[in-house]
């Protein structure tokens, strides 16, 4: 069923968001990492250009965590068998969010390194 409204469709994905934060562990770790490294940046003091890379690097990883699960889901509604290929799919699926998390440690060991040599 199609939403009627902007309004309606931002409130379904507030409310899967909300979901996902509940019910995945890893949301809790990913926003946990992101405070600690936010509170470090701030330490030590990084440029305004940082900021604006981890906020994008920290919604790179919830998004494609929130693509991971609704993959994962739809996979297990499909079958609760093993299945090599159903597997495969869900490995896909997590491999984004490494990508994403390996640019967010990547760069932000960067930054820190930067502002603490400068």
């Amino acid at each position: 069923m199609k939403n009627k409204t902007f309004f309606k469709s931002v409130v379904c994905a507030v409310r899967g968001f909300a979901y996902a934060l509940k019910t995945e562990k890893n949301y809790a770790y990913y926003l946990a990492v992101t405070l600690v490294f936010l509170l470090v940046n701030i330490l030590v003091r990084v440029d305004f250009y940082c900021y604006i890379f981890q906020f994008t690097a920290t919604f790179g990883v919830f998004s494609s965590e929130c693509t991971n699960t609704a993959i994962e889901h739809i996979c297990n509604k499909i079958t609760t068998d093993k299945d090599p290929k159903i597997k495969l799919i869900k490995d896909i699926a997590a491999g984004s969010v490494l990508c994403w998390g390996a640019v967010f440690f990547t760069a932000e060991f960067i930054f820190i390194g930067r502002a603490v040599l400068c």
